[in-house]
């Protein structure tokens, strides 16, 4: 089996760190498909810094817990190289594939794409797909992986309101070891990148030192640690 993969979970990307509108829903139905034995494919759409990458992750630490097998492939980082990269992967109870518009003006990636669906049709497997836009705008040249991206279950994924995104700071940092205050939260919003994969790599700078140094996190902590 060939999986040399540049492939890192973030351990801190589970389905209880995800927060969002309708996110109930969408991870009801990806965990119950991780868990059952029948294929299923969803199709995860939207723009970036949605929480796209984040499902996937969430995906995949599932199956483990779950004692299924699974990869989540980042088609921006593989798309140079051949598509025997993914040669075996079917094998997997739990494929993602993230960023699949990478593929579009690349007809052996994607007929690569279209033989690893029909192989995980045959094996029951779970498919989970990310792009920025929906199937039906994303102008696959060939004409049968366009028709199997449209029979995915489709959930379009929002960038979090203000509110979702100080709750999903308050969630993760209960999760990582410590109490985000609502006031230090807001405080990190209104002073870094808005970007949620930004803000929570700087809630693990927070949690690490807060610890090395024995320190609640306040906004002054935030200050001299973030220098922000």
């Amino acid at each position: 089996m060939q999986l040399l993969l540049p492939v890192t979970i973030n351990s801190s990307q589970t389905f209880e760190s995800f927060v969002g509108e309708d996110s109930a829903q969408i991870k009801s139905e990806l965990l119950q498909s991780i868990k059952g034995n029948d294929f299923k494919c969803f199709f995860l759409a939207g723009g970036i810094a949605t929480g796209k990458t984040h499902l996937l992750s969430a995906c995949c630490q599932a199956a483990a817990q779950n004692n299924k097998t699974s990869i989540l492939v980042p088609l921006e980082q593989v798309v140079m190289s051949s598509p025997d990269i993914v040669d075996g992967i079917e094998d997997m109870s739990v494929v993602c594939l993230d960023n699949i518009e990478e593929i579009i003006g690349k007809p052996e990636w994607q007929v690569a794409i279209f033989n690893l669906f029909n192989a995980l049709i045959a094996n029951n497997a779970t498919l989970v797909i990310s792009g920025h836009e929906i199937p039906n705008n994303l102008n696959v040249e060939l004409p049968d992986l366009a028709s199997r991206l449209q029979w995915a279950t489709l959930y379009q994924v929002k960038e979090l309101t203000e509110e979702e995104k100080l709750q999903a700071l308050i969630k993760h940092a209960h999760l990582i070891g410590f109490e985000l205050s609502a006031e230090v939260g807001r405080f990190m919003l209104s002073r870094l990148p808005r970007k949620m994969s930004f803000l929570m790599q700087a809630l693990e700078t927070l949690a690490k030192q807060s610890i090395e140094k024995q320190r609640i996190v306040t906004v002054p902590f935030v200050k001299d640690v973030l220098e922000i």
